[in-house]
């Protein structure tokens, strides 16, 4: 599973970027299609596994599913490496992360972050909008 939590936003070339961190926990998803992040608001009982915002700024800044999408920063990833996998039709809840061993290898269907991914591992997902 990977969580994201809303960080905030920068203004760049007439667009806004969205700053997710993605941490990830439990088993990882599907080979080809990767682990999929939900960006749609949590909301209580109502969209368990959408975006946390602590600061409660995210709302519904997006509301479409993003087309520029982009891996900011990792952080503490030991050497694995990320790469992003937009679905046929996109949603809020369906842009798959694919994630890459050392090796060069993309990790197993199911296989558990804790026996891949360094502890603490993260990256910063930024997600490009028109501004308004």
């Amino acid at each position: 599973m990977i969580q994201a939590t809303y960080n905030g936003e920068v203004e760049h070339n007439n667009t806004k970027g969205l700053l997710f961190s993605l941490a990830f926990s439990g088993f990882y998803g599907v080979q080809g299609v990767g682990d999929l992040v939900n960006l749609a608001p949590y909301e209580q009982s109502e969209n368990n596994g959408g975006v946390l915002d602590p600061t409660g700024s995210y709302n519904l800044i997006l509301n479409e599913p993003p087309i520029n999408v982009g891996v900011f920063a990792e952080i503490k990833t030991g050497g694995y490496q990320f790469a992003l996998a937009p679905n046929a039709v996109p949603t809020l809840t369906n842009l798959g992360i694919l994630i890459y061993a050392p090796g060069g290898a993309e990790l197993n269907t199911n296989e558990a972050y804790a026996g891949a991914l360094p502890a603490g591992a993260s990256i910063t997902l930024m997600v490009f909008v028109p501004l308004q």
